[in-house]
């Protein structure tokens, strides 16, 4: 393969080993990225390479009324372009110039390592929150919040605890029932794509539920983390109303970092652009990392209502 020259490669054809090595030794390296993780969030992904998996970037892709296009798949926060190199400007630029002009529109979340400027696609910054769990616990908790600190003493108070769950099903139904309102556009299609992911993750030791439970033994907040390449990321989480009142995912999530303070890990809230969902966040004393989105829309006029 020619070093220099970025190659589509389509599915059947990717050579997953490599793939998965140049993710692993990537500094944005995330479980998104993996071979594995692709294969079961969605229907369909290829990638453009660089020499000899190099540099690598996923493309998710459909087709809708005949027209192909590529997305963002729920569950899925950060894709972009991955090297064991940081990608520089030049180089994210050469691969959005080397998507393939059929995909007539393009919606993609780039990673925190690549930084560029472009006036091909329109771009909006997004927000992650990243805490560094080396230090030690006490040293962790004094980042918090005072906020945050009282509302993981209610929950306490109200003798609620955090165990794991290892019933995937009784998860997903948690779940899907809490983020109902807040997320309607996560589809039982979608959650059926989770429920692939969380069980290889549950079966490789790469992932786990966590609950926070009440004196009865009831499920009030709930947790998937997924750990890859050093970082673990809060991926699917929810309270019912019960769990909102009792604070319950405050001591949830203050439980997981008293499990893993002083291992060299980073907690990757996911983030978010809503202010209130950030404070939360934040108020764990984890710091704001900025990532790309981008956006291309090339359909004929009549058709530029396409929605995914």
């Amino acid at each position: 393969m020619n070093n220099s020259e970025i190659q589509l490669i389509r599915n059947k054809d990717i050579d997953r080993a490599k793939w998965d090595q140049c993710i692993d030794n990537s500094p944005s390296g995330i479980a998104y990225a993996q071979s594995w993780y692709l294969d079961r969030i969605c229907l369909q992904w290829d990638a453009l390479v660089l020499g000899d998996y190099l540099y690598v970037m996923p493309l998710v892709n459909n087709r809708k009324y005949g027209i192909r296009y590529i997305y963002q798949p729920f569950f899925t926060q950060q894709l972009g372009v991955f090297s064991s190199h940081n990608p520089e400007p030049k180089i994210i630029n050469q691969f959005l110039d080397t998507i393939p002009k059929q995909f007539r529109l393009i919606d993609m979340n780039l990673n925190i390592g690549n930084k560029f400027e472009t006036k091909e696609f329109s771009t909006r910054h997004n927000s992650t929150y990243l805490l560094d769990l080396k230090s030690g616990l006490s040293e962790i908790r004094s980042l918090y919040k005072s906020n945050t600190k009282r509302n993981i003493q209610k929950a306490t108070q109200q003798n609620i605890k955090v165990k794991p769950i290892n019933d995937i099903s009784l998860f997903l139904r948690f779940t899907a029932e809490n983020l109902r309102s807040k997320s309607p556009e996560i589809k039982s299609s979608h959650y059926s794509s989770l429920q692939k992911v969380i069980s290889y993750a549950l079966e490789n030791k790469c992932g786990e539920i966590l609950g926070a439970m009440d004196s009865e033994n009831q499920l009030l907040a709930s947790v998937f983390f997924i750990q890859t390449n050093q970082t673990v990321i809060y991926l699917a989480a929810s309270s019912n109303q019960v769990g909102i009142e009792n604070s319950a995912m405050f001591l949830l999530i203050d439980t997981f970092i008293q499990q893993n303070a002083g291992r060299n890990l980073t907690l990757d809230f996911e983030g978010s652009n809503i202010p209130g969902v950030a404070r939360f966040y934040a108020g764990f004393g984890a710091l704001p990392e900025t990532y790309l989105s981008i956006h291309q829309n090339q359909l004929p006029l009549f058709l530029r209502v396409l929605k995914k």
